[in-house]
């Protein structure tokens, strides 16, 4: 076995563990999603969020809301959660 070979199998693992890290990532919020959306229409309001997060304020579920629609769809959480908006739930 080479180096090169080598370096290529490690750079391929790592690619490999950083895509599967991605999507159990997605995955996870992807179920979040689910268990906040109460009603079952595929967004989550305020009153929602704030079942699973009952410190977030009207202004952090704005600046989440990038639409301004009055509602979360599942790449405005995923966005929040990416940037450190919206922690992913315990457990």
């Amino acid at each position: 076995m080479t180096f090169s070979h080598l370096t290529r199998t490690a750079r391929d693992a790592a690619l490999g563990f950083g895509i599967a890290g991605g999507v159990l990532l997605t995955a996870a919020i992807a179920a979040e999603d689910a268990m906040m959306d109460i009603d079952g229409d595929g967004l989550v309001t305020l009153e929602e969020l704030q079942v699973s997060y009952p410190d977030v304020t009207e202004d952090q579920f704005l600046a989440m809301d990038i639409d301004a629609s009055g509602a979360l769809d599942e790449a405005e959480l995923t966005m929040a959660t990416d940037a450190g908006l919206l922690p992913l739930m315990e457990g």
